[in-house]
């Protein structure tokens, strides 16, 4: 039984994908498991993955296509362990990312999350060190202190955790009950929301343990539109959430944003009914 579960989603991108397996098999912390959900089913993402010859890397492909949430979703199915870590295809992990991010969770079952924070990286994988740091400051990492993270659900209020590639959660904490293809590219927001919500602790390593690649192969307009309403559908289910009154304010906020934006989106596409649905949720929540 390995002590972590990878989960790498992959789609017909072999260019990258070889650097991310090999940052995870570099890893320091040995003990785990590299489930790779292939949802394009290339010859060659097969070929890459056992030219490793390495049996900790587990290569599956999908029947029939799945996208995104629920390829991720099928990687947790598959998972051995309870401690879940996702690693994109395309981006990397610094040598320590495991011994610094997933021992915390191991050690104490206290823990349900732990997360550092990360690079920025341009699609030769160089470091973005200006992006990066603004990024820092954008999701509120700058200032929160290392170790645990006091008031947790506050983590929400600008999307602190990079969930999708610099941390490590327990899966059992997890409510998989509400996890549906409604969260699209959002699913690590969804994730991190089911987790805070509970009375569990979080880690924060403040060490950049993990590379986040920037390119414009994931920044097509239809990403970003199923990536908008996913982060939509969980401000929604924040909001209906009295675990996190505390942060109302401010994921009203968002909602309003995300929501108004979503009609723009669906009006520029002359879809009058989900204009009518964004903005109709928009009047629920007393934000028009």
């Amino acid at each position: 039984m390995p002590a972590v579960s990878i989960v790498t989603t992959t789609f017909n991108r072999t260019e990258y994908l070889k650097q991310a397996i090999q940052s995870a098999v570099s890893q320091t912390f040995t003990d785990f498991e590299l489930l790779v959900c292939d949802d394009g089913g290339l010859e060659e993402t097969r070929q890459l993955c056992e030219s490793f010859h390495d049996d900790r890397i587990l290569h599956t492909v999908n029947p029939a296509r799945l996208g995104i949430a629920m390829n991720t979703y099928a990687g947790v199915l598959r998972a051995r362990s309870d401690a879940i870590t996702f690693l994109n295809d395309d981006d990397r992990w610094t040598r320590d990312f495991l011994a610094l991010c997933a021992v915390p969770v191991l050690e104490d079952s206290d823990v349900v999350l732990a997360f550092s924070d990360h690079w920025l990286i341009d699609v030769d994988g160089s470091r973005l060190v200006d992006a990066t740091d603004a990024n820092t400051r954008e999701y509120g990492r700058e200032g929160l202190p290392a170790g645990r993270v006091d008031a947790p659900v506050r983590l929400m209020a600008r999307l602190s955790i990079p969930l999708a590639m610099a941390a490590v959660f327990r899966k059992s904490q997890v409510d998989w009950s509400k996890y549906t293809n409604k969260v699209e590219g959002a699913y690590d927001s969804y994730i991190a929301y089911s987790l805070l919500r509970g009375h569990g602790e979080v880690i924060y390593v403040r060490e950049r343990l993990t590379e986040y690649r920037t390119h414009g192969g994931g920044a097509s307009a239809e990403f970003h539109r199923h990536t908008t309403e996913g982060l939509a559908y969980v401000h929604y289910l924040i909001l209906e959430d009295p675990a996190y009154k505390s942060i109302a304010r401010d994921i009203h906020r968002s909602y309003r944003g995300l929501e108004k934006h979503l009609v723009k989106l669906s009006l520029a596409k002359c879809d009058i009914p989900s204009a009518v649905t964004h903005c109709a949720r928009l009047v629920r929540h007393g934000l028009i």
